[in-house]
C-alpha cells in the first residue's frame, strides 16, 4: 500500500541513497563529477532547507521522493526506486507537488532522459529552453505546467 507523506530529517540516508542509485542506473554511462557525500551534503543543506519534500513509502521502505522549492514554483527532483516504477508513484509524487504550486511549476530534466519527458509530457507539461545541467555539465530540458482553466 502506498504512503505519501512528509520529509523527516530521520529519511535523509534512505531518501540520498535512493537517489543516488537511482540517478546512477537511469545514466549509466554518464560519469556523474560529485560524490555520494557531496550528494548527501546538498540534499540536507540546500535541499531539504528551501525545498518541502514528500516521500512516498512502500511497506515502511522509502520508495520515492519529490522536493518542490514552492517560492520558485520550482519541482526541484522527483525520484522513484525503478523497481517501483510504472505503477503510480510516480504520477502521485507530481500530483502532490501541482497541489503545492497549483498555478504552475517549472522543472528540468537531462534532454537524454527520454522516460522522463515522456513522463511529464503525460502529465501536462510542455517542453521549453534548452540549458546545460550546472552540476553535471549534461544538456538539460526545462519543462513547465500551468494549470487550464
Amino acid at each position: 500500500m502506498l504512503k505519501i507523506r512528509l520529509y523527516d530529517r530521520n529519511d535523509l540516508e534512505e531518501i540520498v541513497q535512493l537517489w543516488y542509485k537511482t540517478w546512477h542506473e537511469t545514466f549509466p554511462n554518464i560519469q556523474h563529477p560529485q560524490l555520494y557525500s557531496a550528494w548527501k551534503s546538498r540534499f540536507r543543506d540546500d535541499l531539504a532547507v528551501k525545498g518541502e519534500i514528500w516521500v512516498a513509502e512502500v511497506e515502511s521502505h522509502i520508495v520515492g521522493f519529490v522536493v518542490v522549492i514552492k517560492e520558485e514554483q520550482y519541482l526541484s527532483q522527483i525520484f522513484v526506486n525503478p523497481e517501483y516504477q510504472n505503477c503510480g508513484i510516480g504520477s502521485a509524487l507530481l500530483n502532490k507537488a501541482k497541489k503545492i504550486c497549483p498555478e504552475g511549476l517549472t522543472l528540468q530534466t537531462l534532454q537524454q532522459n527520454t522516460r522522463a519527458c515522456i513522463f511529464y509530457e503525460k502529465h501536462g507539461f510542455k517542453a521549453g529552453k534548452l540549458t546545460v545541467n550546472k552540476i553535471n555539465g549534461q544538456p538539460n530540458i526545462e519543462y513547465y505546467w500551468k494549470l487550464e482553466i
